[in-house]
């Protein structure tokens, strides 16, 4: 194993470690051939001893008894995601959302794979919301008693109330209940074939549904529905009912309440959206480590020898064309590797930025003189700032600005085309260095502006003959945002760009 791949297998395995999920694998036989750091915070065990360990060991009697349907369950080939509520060292008990993912190799299982994420915090927020929808609730049938303060409820909780009685279907509204409707008060209730009116097509089908049930045999119903107001604006209630039955047990009318939440269902979604983000971004970071692994030495080995054959004096022609294939595409494959990996270490906060007071002058010039080279043989003019510019001090990663940097003239030089000019700039504006890209290539429009820093989105750029892999952006941008500093861009389509990095500057 060379430096570089013991370096690799040693930060990997400090990613891993710092990582606040537990990561493990257990085999066939249930025992531990992997576990990360946070076993030992989790469970207080050294998770280099858990190693040959029994997961019956580690869990105890009473939660493996628990776990074992799902852990039987993935070693039969099928993936596993649960909640559980996993107790620790000093009577810690946390809630914890569990994924199971089986290790597939040649049609056979080979063991598990095992993410357990803490959600103690989403759980204690989700009680609070129940908790405050009973409040509100039990706030309201202590106002039930006062007409016109049991109206000002409604308004405030934005809770309507209504009575339907069935057979001749007329309904009564509370104020409230217009207002969420965006109807007139004035006018009377629609009837009950009417309501399909205050909804979406699937909204009224499920009201349609349960309010026959509940006809039928009196079961109450709480549905979340989709609503639409006059205007064509849509939102969402929680509407409740049950059956109220007369003197000799017939069901006469139906009663309930209608809630809305439209926040509350957008907030739901949005937490539901952080929870999947984050979950992917954890997967995506582990799965980036076992790319990195599994494609790294093949991929070395392949310019090895490619480099090998092309060392062979007595190639022929069309062999030394095919060795230098060979190599090139090997090395494009290692640096979209390299690059896939920076940019999920970036995403995921984990790049290392090791800041320091640094003169940005020489650095512009060392990163547009290595792109010399390449401006010269496409024709491009390379412009550079004044080799005589006072020293202009920022706070930053060296090697990080550089990367962040040569990103952008990389780009500038292969949109920009023939005859074309790339110019580079250092200023000092307020209390930042600026260093501006700018070029007078093809542009870019509103809507690739707006596409402009997402990973893989080349813009249309993949049509033509200007290779690249839409990732330089996207990482240029968290680089520079996790040194301090911001990327802006302008451009007018056909006429060129202009990029800026703008990083703080040293504070004395």
């Amino acid at each position: 194993m060379n430096s570089l791949e013991h370096d690799t297998g040693h930060l990997l395995r400090r990613l891993v470690d710092h990582l606040p999920s537990m990561l493990a694998y257990w085999d066939r036989d249930l025992r531990c051939r992997f576990a990360n750091q946070a076993y030992e915070r989790w469970f207080g065990v050294d998770p280099n001893g858990l190693i040959g360990t029994r997961i019956q060991d580690l869990l105890g009697g009473e939660l493996f008894a628990l776990n074992e349907p799902y852990i039987r369950a993935a070693l039969a080939g099928t993936p596993q995601e649960f909640e559980r509520v996993v107790p620790g060292p000093g009577g810690v008990r946390r809630q914890s959302l569990a994924t199971y993912l089986p290790d597939v190799v040649d049609g056979q299982v080979m063991g598990i794979m095992v993410h357990v994420t803490e959600v103690t915090r989403i759980k204690e927020a989700e009680a609070r919301a129940h908790a405050e929808v009973a409040q509100r609730e039990h706030a309201l049938a202590l106002l039930n008693a006062s007409e016109s303060a049991l109206r000002e409820a409604q308004r405030l909780g934005r809770i309507g109330s209504w009575e339907w009685e069935i057979e001749p279907d007329i309904a009564t509204w509370s104020p409230e209940l217009y207002r969420i409707y965006g109807r007139d008060p004035r006018q009377l209730p629609p009837k009950f074939p009417e309501l399909h009116t205050l909804y979406t097509a699937a909204g009224w089908e499920r009201l349609r549904d349960a309010a026959a049930h509940t006809v039928a045999d009196g079961t109450p119903f709480e549905l979340d529905l989709e609503y639409r107001l006059p205007d064509g604006q849509t939102g969402w209630v929680e509407a409740r009912g049950e059956a109220v039955r007369d003197e000799v047990g017939q069901i006469v009318r139906l009663r309930g309440t209608v809630l809305e939440i439209t926040h509350r269902r957008q907030a739901e979604e949005a937490r539901r959206r952080a929870l999947s983000a984050e979950m992917a971004s954890r997967n995506k970071t582990e799965l980036m480590a076992r790319v990195s692994h599994d494609l790294r030495t093949p991929l070395n080995a392949i310019l090895g020898f490619a480099q090998l054959f092309r060392a062979v004096s007595t190639l022929e022609p069309k062999q030394r064309q095919w060795a230098d294939l060979l190599y090139d595409a090997g090395k494009h494959m290692l640096e979209l590797v390299e690059e896939i990996l920076d940019l999920s270490a970036a995403e995921s906060g984990r790049i290392t930025i090791n800041a320091i007071d640094l003169d940005v002058v020489p650095l512009v010039h060392a990163s547009v003189r290595q792109f010399t080279g390449v401006a010269t043989r496409a024709g491009v003019g390379l412009v550079e700032p004044d080799a005589d510019s006072a020293p202009m001090l920022v706070h930053a990663d060296p090697m990080r600005l550089k990367q962040a940097l040569d990103n952008l003239l990389s780009n500038a030089v292969k949109y920009t085309g023939s005859g074309g000019r790339v110019s580079v700039t250092i200023a000092e504006v307020g209390d930042t260095v600026e260093i501006q890209v700018q070029d007078t290539g093809v542009g870019l429009s509103l809507d690739q502006l707006e596409r402009l820093f997402q990973p893989f989105e080349r813009l249309g750029a993949e049509d033509t003959p200007v290779a690249g892999t839409g990732l330089g952006l996207a990482l240029t941008r968290n680089l520079v945002e996790m040194m301090g500093g911001a990327v802006r861009v302008s451009s007018i389509k056909g006429q060129g760009s202009t990029f800026v990095i703008a990083m703080p500057r040293a504070r004395p």
